[in-house]
């Protein structure tokens, strides 16, 4: 998933690989359609009718009735634009579910529910997967406890290109806790062939809570037997309630270059509160695109992990 930095407040166009909704044959139109919940669903326009000036818009219903809203961040076509959420989104009210509409068929979306109030804190996170209920609507289940969250609709496009928008929800019952708390790894790179590391990163999230006095450790063993114990510094400060992320430097990293061939086998050694959890992966085998060159770690045992 691209990384959304929510500190920029005013958009900065920049070039983006998005690949170009012009070489990809026209979707069927259709026209303007209410759907039971009483969103109504603009008419279909061409993909090359949006650019990064005209993006393509989400449609939510509010209280003082319905809303288009703009991305505050996009990469679509040959350019992106980054922004951040405001402070003060607009309200959906309390409905049972959020249901939206989005201008483009065939993009998929995710929801990060955000504590009101705490973006640039220590606030509690939960993403869930986001429903698809026609060629361009959308529904959103509650998550967490019910409250106030500000919640961030993030959509990937068929063909290239992402954009995200955020509404604030006051959800009326709890939702969705996540399954189990996750981590990730990265170590080593290869760059247009070549073994390397861009540095050694280890990062968790949706723990029960964030551990203060937490430490971690990386081996790497290469299909030859060769292995090397990597330190990890102190965890970095708290970006979300139930998250850790531990970093050492490329050199660090480096080191591990030198092991033989790989595959390579990922050894993490978490200690929380006195408890050593252990996440295993293999590079690149266990690869998920969505986090190069990081790779998703399997822990035994489970990690402590966020029920409300």
């Amino acid at each position: 998933m691209r990384t959304v930095l929510v500190a920029a407040a005013a958009l900065v166009l920049t070039a983006c690989g998005a690949s170009t909704p012009g070489t990809v044959a026209p979707a069927p139109r259709s026209p303007a359609t209410t759907v039971p919940s009483g969103l109504e669903v603009p008419a279909e326009r061409s993909p090359d009718s949006f650019s990064i000036d005209r993006p393509p818009q989400f449609h939510v219903l509010t209280p003082d009735g319905q809303r288009s809203l703009s991305p505050w961040t996009i990469c679509y076509a040959s350019g992106c634009a980054d922004g951040g959420p405001s402070d003060t989104p607009p309200s959906v009210g309390t409905p049972t579910a959020l249901e939206f509409a989005f201008d483009l068929p065939g993009w998929t979306f995710d929801a990060t529910f955000r504590e009101h109030g705490t973006r640039a804190g220590c606030g509690r996170q939960v993403t869930v997967p986001v429903e698809t209920t026609g060629e361009r609507t959308f529904r959103v289940p509650p998550a967490g406890p019910a409250g106030d969250w500000d919640v961030d609709l993030f959509g990937r496009g068929p063909t290239g290109g992402d954009a995200v928008t955020t509404v604030r929800w006051h959800t009326p019952t709890d939702g969705t806790f996540p399954d189990a708390a996750t981590g990730q790894a990265a170590v080593l790179a290869d760059h247009d062939g070549t073994l390397d590391s861009y540095g050694v990163e280890l990062f968790v999230s949706d723990l029960d809570r964030t551990y203060d006095d937490a430490s971690a450790d990386i081996t790497v063993t290469s299909a030859d037997g060769g292995s090397v114990v990597l330190p990890l510094g102190p965890a970095d400060r708290c970006w979300t309630e139930g998250s850790l992320s531990f970093r050492a430097p490329d050199r660090l990293g480096r080191r591990a270059t030198t092991l033989g061939s790989g595959p390579f086998d990922y050894t993490v050694r978490l200690t929380l509160a006195g408890t050593t959890y252990v996440g295993r992966a293999t590079w690149p085998d266990d690869t998920d695109e969505d986090i190069v060159p990081a790779v998703p770690l399997t822990w035994q045992p489970a990690l402590p992990t966020y029920r409300g």
